[in-house]
């Protein structure tokens, strides 16, 4: 049966089978979203990503499992973009290349492994409260992540790729300050402030609001990482001069 349906997925053309990864991505984070209890009032500016995929009665009981069909799909989509980024820019990137995509393919597990473990308080994983596992999980993938992104912006820089062509690795750069800043700004403002809640954080200091800006843009340059214009005309495996001018890609 497992050979059977490798054999039909290594049959599909590449782009068809990311299109139908993408349909798989959008409905099941679309009916997720759609079966969260409108008690239970979800907002990007209260609720993490992970809450769509809680069993628990005061999250998403009836959607949750189609947060994990949607989130897989995604994660498989990114899995597929990295490993395209890799071969597109192993040749220019040199070892670099190895060791970022290593860090991204391990925030990439840590996120899937994640998205199958609940940020649940009612549910156990091999004996321990799944939401007790679920959250140092996922934060571990993100300093994997961080380091994968700052090695590709790095090896590329030094193989001659001008700073302004990199402008995707500079906004995310930028996203991630602002983020911090005013989350640390929040936490001030609760120290000085008892009465006000350490969490989720109001407006612009919502930490979901910060995980939600993240983890869109993250899709966002895995997809120019693999595709982009300032990339485009990198030859698969194929260095670049030192110094090449690719400023009009």
């Amino acid at each position: 049966m497992t050979g059977s349906l490798w054999s039909v997925v290594g049959g599909l053309p590449r782009q068809r089978f990311r299109a139908c990864l993408v349909a798989i991505a959008v409905i099941g984070l679309g009916v997720a979203w759609w079966r969260y209890p409108a008690e239970n009032h979800y907002s990007i500016l209260s609720c993490t990503i992970s809450f769509l995929g809680s069993p628990d009665a005061n999250r998403n009981p009836h959607g949750w499992r189609f947060y994990q069909a949607g989130m897989t799909s995604l994660i498989l989509l990114l899995f597929s973009l990295a490993a395209e980024r890799h071969v597109r820019l192993s040749g220019q990137m040199g070892k670099a290349a190895l060791w970022s995509s290593a860090a991204i393919t391990v925030s990439l597990t840590l996120i899937l492994l994640a998205t199958w473990i609940p940020d649940s308080q009612e549910r156990h994983w091999l004996g321990i409260r799944a939401g007790d596992v679920h959250t140092p999980v996922a934060i571990l993938a993100i300093p994997f992540m961080g380091c994968g992104l700052v090695l590709d912006a790095l090896a590329l820089w030094r193989s001659g790729v001008r700073v302004r062509v990199l402008w995707p690795f500079h906004l995310y750069g930028l996203i991630v300050l602002v983020g911090a800043a005013k989350l640390l700004a929040w936490e001030r403002m609760c120290r000085r402030d008892p009465t006000l809640p350490e969490w989720p954080g109001e407006g612009l200091h919502s930490t979901p609001l910060w995980e939600w800006i993240a983890f869109t843009y993250l899709v966002g340059i895995m997809v120019w990482m693999a595709h982009g214009a300032g990339t485009a005309k990198i030859k698969p495996g194929q260095p670049v001069p030192l110094n090449a001018d690719l400023s009009d890609r």
